[in-house]
């Protein structure tokens, strides 16, 4: 099954950037504009986002206030923030400066797998 990414930023060319390095990385995603349109996906998707990808600079919902909102709903699900001028305080799983190479995203990914709780399983 694959894995469900939300991809959160303004640019349609950087979400395709970004959708086409995590499909090699097996996850089906789901793209927003902004922070606001992010959210309402996330809480329509619930437990089944394994990730978020988001720019923290965007019109109508910034990244940094969709972060924190995701977080309180859904603490485990990582966010990596994106941004080419703005840099998050540490409370995030990751952050990547703009502009990045594939392999930056493909790494940040791979750490915030590697450091997530396992999933509870049913009794």
């Amino acid at each position: 099954m694959p894995h469900i990414s939300v991809i959160v930023d303004d640019e349609p060319a950087i979400r395709r950037y970004i959708m086409s390095i995590l499909d090699r990385e097996n996850f089906q995603t789901v793209e927003a504009e902004d922070g606001t349109r992010g959210l309402q996906l996330v809480r329509e998707l619930g437990e089944t986002v394994e990730l978020i990808v988001s720019d923290i600079q965007m019109p109508n919902g910034d990244g940094l206030t969709f972060a924190r909102a995701v977080k309180q709903s859904f603490p485990a699900v990582p966010v990596i923030l994106i941004s080419g001028c703005a840099e998050p305080d540490g409370e995030f799983d990751g952050f990547i400066r703009k502009p990045f190479p594939p392999h930056a995203l493909v790494q940040a990914v791979r750490n915030v797998r590697r450091h997530a709780p396992e999933p509870a399983l049913a009794d």
